[in-house]
């Protein structure tokens, strides 16, 4: 799904998405008690899907910004759940073997950040995944 479709389908949502000229680093942003999403208008298209998605996980969860060991989580929590969205694991799979495991290629071929990449990558690793994938690519 392009940025553009998910900005049409997020108009049926109860959530206001709109462009604005954020802070150096802050790709986009989620107010829980406006139920607004900003989205960097410097980004390209690419980075926005991310972070479009990236915020809609955050409004889903209805989660107001905290800082701490909490904000830590929930963000852990939505960088996880974002990955999981935008990476089809068998497409993933394909690239990695493709490209062998070169990051940036990965992400140029599913249209994703290299963070999307880092943190799906994460998760393989972290249930012992990534090494499955690697060996059935081997094989082939």
């Amino acid at each position: 799904m392009t940025y553009g479709q998910m900005r049409h389908y997020a108009d049926t949502l109860n959530v206001t998405i709109s462009s604005a000229l954020l802070p150096a680093g802050m790709p986009g942003f989620y107010d829980e008690a406006t139920r607004t999403i900003l989205i960097d208008r410097q980004l390209i298209y690419c980075q926005k899907r991310c972070t479009l998605v990236h915020e809609l996980i955050h409004w889903q969860h209805a989660d107001a910004t905290r800082k701490g060991v909490y904000g830590a989580r929930l963000e852990r929590r939505t960088r996880r759940e974002t990955a999981l969205k935008l990476i089809n694991p068998l497409e993933y799979q394909t690239a990695e073997a493709m490209y062998e495991g070169d990051p940036y290629q990965i992400a140029c071929e599913l249209d994703v950040t290299l963070q999307i990449i880092s943190d799906y990558q994460h998760i393989l690793d972290s249930s012992n995944l990534r090494c499955k994938v690697r060996s059935q690519s081997q094989q082939a």
